[in-house]
């Protein structure tokens, strides 16, 4: 990761949250942020009516409605994202959308190297989210977003609205699914997922390569191709798959759930020794991948981990085959948090 820029600190606190209906409407190149995007009319640069409609993706059960103005004809890039679109119906995150010239102006934040593309992530003071995707030198998408990124808008340049590209391309899309999967109670971890007694058992840590991955081309991700989203949804801890999670048996569908985590170690024997809740839970915010840019965050994440520790089943195995599971280093931007839950208690 690129280093962090300190002239972020000091704003991720003592900021009231704005509901959407108070942030500010945009005119000539400031933001609009929306309320209800299926209801109300877009109105593009000098003010004339322009029509819509409504898109969607749905990630971790986290349904993205994106309102597409008429003169941004995008398609769906090949699967695996082509597999998450959805109608629709009640988006917990709005984000609309306007073909207009990007400004070119340095945010001020972090810098994330994602594939060709920089991805731009700051913080303005009142705690909206400022991000933005370059390639090349010049940037082609400009978003803003609420602190909690329910409501936000993505101005597109002209040549990318040309190009019929896919407007929350990596890594818009997992920046939006993270913070949502945190903000309601999950997390985001460095692990693999193989099928287990009707479920799914999770080995923490980074996945290790498979036979074909020396002849592929891994996909640009911000997160790595070893993260993997989980939240509590109906009584029991879940597994939910992610189009950029290359780390999860194919034999798992898009939701399962998750019967067990597992640290394993080398040993001359096997063995198998359940955690105390406390130990659990530091084990998962040390495997749980959080932006650096953003000590609210990870705070929350660290209270998700406890949260998930008291209920799940979180064990550490010895094995003897362990030099053969030995996992590569990360190429993921973005590092696990390794951060000690006294923290929580300072």
């Amino acid at each position: 990761m690129l280093a962090r820029n300190s002239g972020l600190q000091g704003l991720f606190a003592g900021h009231p949250l704005k509901v959407a209906g108070e942030l500010p409407i945009a005119e000539g190149n400031r933001f609009r942020v929306f309320t209800r995007m299926a209801k109300r009319p877009d109105r593009g640069v000098g003010g004339k009516m322009a029509r819509t409609r409504l898109r969607g993706i749905s990630i971790a059960g986290i349904q993205v409605g994106i309102e597409v103005p008429e003169v941004y004809e995008w398609d769906w890039p090949e699967s695996p994202v082509s597999s998450f679109q959805c109608l629709p119906r009640e988006p917990e995150v709005h984000v609309g959308l306007r073909v207009d010239a990007p400004s070119q102006a340095d945010l001020g934040g972090d810098r994330y190297s994602v594939g060709a593309s920089t991805f731009e992530v700051a913080r303005l003071a009142e705690g909206d989210w400022m991000l933005g995707l370059s390639k090349r030198g010049r940037r082609e998408k400009l978003a803003r977003f609420d602190r909690e990124f329910r409501t936000g808008e993505i101005i597109v340049s002209a040549e990318t609205a040309r190009a019929r590209a896919y407007p929350l391309r990596c890594p818009i899309d997992e920046w939006i699914v993270l913070h949502r999967t945190i903000a309601r109670g999950g997390l985001c971890l460095s692990a693999s997922a193989e099928a287990y007694e009707g479920g799914a058992r999770l080995r923490l840590g980074e996945a290790p390569h498979r036979p074909g991955d020396l002849w592929s081309v891994p996909r640009p991700s911000l997160l790595g191709r070893s993260a993997l989203l989980v939240r509590e949804e109906r009584g029991c801890l879940r597994l939910f798959r992610a189009p950029w999670s290359e780390s999860i048996d194919p034999r798992l569908p898009f939701e399962v759930r998750v019967h067990e985590l597992e640290r394993v170690a080398e040993a001359d024997l096997a063995w198998t020794d359940r955690l105390e809740p406390g130990d659990a839970a530091d084990l998962l915010a040390r495997h749980a991948i959080v932006p650096l840019c953003d000590e609210g965050l990870l705070e929350r994440v660290l209270r998700n981990a406890q949260r998930i520790a008291e209920e799940a089943r979180i064990v550490e195995r010895g094995i003897t085959r362990y030099a053969d599971d030995l996992p590569p280093h990360s190429h993921a931007p973005i590092a696990p948090a390794h951060a000690p839950l006294a923290a929580l208690h300072g």
